[in-house]
């Protein structure tokens, strides 16, 4: 699978909402990435704290390791989902839920300045995550709204998509978001402290009990939230891989760096 790894730069930045951060980064390489959807996941390199530029490193084959000249500049790696490419400008949308805590992503979009370096690196092919159907439904928190947002303009215009969005306050609530021809019907439920518990899967549950034949389901949210709905359409439901797509974009009680189940199916 062909990747194209580069380095981009903080061109500007603007905060959509309080908590909701985007950055426009400079991409001089961008027609590499000419056919990549929208909603294609990507990773981030970000440099240590305080650093402007990004020191990228080279996987040894032989070690199967990353090595890096100076170990010191080494990069955290994070997954992150692009929101837009503008070909003729250069420019690549990244968005950010940002949020206290020692999220190494939230900060340095916070203190990321003009020209500041990030690494990027991109599958140049990919899969489809929507199945053809009458209804979509998605399910996310504010981690999740980059990736909705690409998948929802991709929806058909005869089909109907359902959005619940969980965000942290009503300052957060932002319909630009989702745009699409489809008939949008948009849920906004508001969790100032996601850290403690959702109630995203009760009011997701009410909805898919009401879904037609023809349906698929799209869940990005904290661990327990999509493993809740993960097991309530698989067992009681008895859905198939084909009816939803359910990924865990972070767990309570659990950092960055430390190992947790990520994808659900």
């Amino acid at each position: 699978m062909q990747v194209h790894r580069t380095v981009v730069r903080v061109a500007r930045k603007e905060f959509l909402t309080p908590n909701y951060l985007r950055i426009v980064l400079k991409c001089d390489d961008i027609e590499h990435y000419k056919d990549v959807s929208l909603g294609v996941n990507n990773k981030l390199f970000i440099p240590p704290q305080g650093n402007a530029t990004v020191e990228m490193p080279v996987y040894n084959e032989e070690t199967r390791k990353w090595d890096i000249e100076n170990e010191a500049n080494r990069p955290v790696v994070r997954t992150y989902t692009h929101r837009d490419i503008d070909l003729d400008a250069k420019e690549l949308v990244v968005d950010f839920a940002v949020h206290e805590g020692d999220s190494i992503a939230c900060q340095w979009a916070m203190n990321a300045k003009e020209n500041d370096e990030i690494g990027l690196a991109m599958k140049l092919n990919h899969r489809d995550v929507l199945t053809e159907a009458d209804h979509y439904l998605f399910v996310t928190d504010m981690t999740g709204i980059p990736a909705v947002s690409a998948l929802v303009a991709q929806v058909p215009s005869h089909a109907k998509v359902t959005v619940i969005t969980e965000v942290m306050t009503k300052e957060d609530v932002l319909p630009a978001h989702y745009q699409t021809s489809a008939d949008l019907d948009l849920h906004w439920l508001i969790n100032p402290h996601p850290e403690t518990g959702s109630d995203l899967f009760d009011l997701t549950k009410t909805m898919v009990d009401l879904m037609p034949a023809s349906h698929f389901v799209h869940i990005t949210a904290e661990f327990t939230t999509v493993k809740k709905l993960r097991d309530y359409l698989r067992k009681e439901k008895e859905w198939t891989s084909r009816e939803f797509y359910a990924c865990a974009y972070w767990q309570i009680g659990k950092k960055e760096h430390e190992e947790r189940e990520k994808r659900m199916d």
